[in-house]
């Protein structure tokens, strides 16, 4: 059975069908580098910054893969964004986790451009985030676990 990635309108996050959004400061864009650990509960509303804690610490996400959408000119629209972003955060989730999105465990969501941040800070990065579907914690890293 086919498993799509989970997102609300805004952009993702969560089981609990949390939301996320990037604000733009200037020409600057929240970002992560891919392999930071997060809480799915510090990834609502409008974010400036993405809060990480180490993944030593008790966690429910993590972030598998960070990429930017590769079109220029005009916010293409939520539609395109939202299956740009879903093809790239399987493909990087599977390269990152080890295992494909539909044989894991875990689910997946995305934080994309919006269209303020897509034409005032040019932004065209996406990131793609994991989480526990059973509302538990882990204090392990999900880099190749293959769950």
């Amino acid at each position: 059975m086919s498993r799509r990635i989970v997102r609300t309108t805004l952009a993702l996050v969560g089981a609990a069908g949390l939301a996320a959004s990037l604000s733009a400061c200037g020409s600057q864009v929240a970002t992560v580098d891919a392999g930071a650990c997060s809480n799915v509960s510090d990834l609502e509303g409008e974010l400036t910054e993405i809060p990480t804690v180490d993944c030593g610490e008790a966690h429910d996400a993590q972030f598998v893969h960070v990429f930017d959408i590769d079109q220029d000119g005009d916010y293409p629209g939520d539609e395109a964004i939202a299956a740009a972003a879903e093809e790239g955060c399987r493909t990087g989730f599977e390269s990152f986790v080890g295992i494909s999105y539909d044989e894991s465990a875990l689910g997946l969501d995305f934080i994309p451009p919006n269209e303020n941040t897509w034409d005032a800070a040019n932004d065209r990065q996406v990131i793609c985030v994991a989480y526990l579907l059973d509302g538990t914690t882990t204090t392990e890293s999900w880099e190749g676990a293959a769950i």
